[in-house]
């Protein structure tokens, strides 16, 4: 287990009321229930023997951005709606070490509900991104190494400067990636999709439910491509097929000197290929 550094001066921590509460609870003796109240607190991790790290949550976002220094540092936002303000202190941020990599971790205990909790996690360069997910809010990853899997069951995911190979699930929003190392995949199941694929590694799928896909694509790529659509339009004027078979809602051909497959699919909305510069 890999305990925060000390309280102070590293942690801070404050409860602050919506408009109105601060009065309220000053004629109650305590806050009121029924107006929102928020707490913050941030504290650092040193990742004594971790090379990857893993942020999980289940209520609220995950933003993860490279640190200055060589400790892991996490905020923490979170907010309550017609609950006390004890009840915030009831979910915790928990870190831990296992087979090299650091585990944070948003813990809801039993019968704690109502209650959003926002990370921001920054990495020193030592530690790569395993995974940043969360079932109800978006996912943002900028400037971080790693191979990694962003997810979102219930927002947007978003990827910029990262020089691994990504893999990208959204269930219920938009899916971007710009200056990034690879594309593993990407699924969206309600959103669309705007990603840069400068290289691929194996058979790899870009999938939009309900959602149109922009894909840039490198010049040099080599693969079997394919871009598919039930209802709507394709266009691969930006690509340089050859062996190409095109009609209204697909078209397949080879990317230079061909290879694993690239595979853009799109049930709902249009696909949009342009290079990638």
């Amino acid at each position: 287990m890999v305990e925060p550094e000390p309280a102070e001066p590293l942690s801070r921590r404050r409860l602050l009321a919506a408009a109105g509460a601060g009065a309220v609870g000053a004629l109650a003796g305590c806050a009121a229930p029924g107006l929102s109240t928020r707490a913050e607190e941030s504290f650092e991790v040193t990742p004594s023997g971790a090379a990857a790290a893993r942020v999980s949550n289940r209520n609220g976002g995950v933003t993860v951005r490279p640190a200055a220094g060589d400790a892991v540092r996490v905020e923490v936002v979170k907010r309550g709606f017609n609950v006390d303000e004890g009840v915030l202190d009831r979910v915790t941020v928990e870190p831990s070490v296992t087979d090299g990599v650091l585990t944070l971790e948003a813990v809801y205990p039993p019968g704690v509900n109502r209650i959003t909790t926002d990370l921001t996690v920054e990495l020193p360069s030592s530690v790569a991104l395993a995974l940043a997910e969360t079932a109800n809010g978006g996912v943002d990853a900028e400037g971080v190494s790693g191979d990694a899997t962003l997810r979102a069951s219930n927002g947007g995911v978003d990827a910029a400067e990262m020089p691994g190979f990504l893999t990208l699930r959204a269930g219920n929003g938009g899916i971007s990636a710009a200056d990034v190392g690879g594309i593993d995949g990407v699924t969206a199941g309600n959103g669309s999709i705007d990603v840069e694929i400068p290289a691929i590694r194996g058979d790899t799928e870009v999938s939009a439910s309900n959602g149109g896909i922009e894909a840039a694509v490198a010049p040099d790529l080599d693969a079997a491509f394919e871009a598919r659509v039930t209802n709507g339009g394709v266009d691969v004027s930006g690509l340089e097929l050859t062996d190409a078979t095109v009609s209204p809602t697909r078209v397949a051909g080879t990317l230079g000197g061909g290879g694993p497959s690239l595979t853009l699919r799109a049930g709902n909305g249009g696909i949009d290929v342009r290079r990638l510069d």
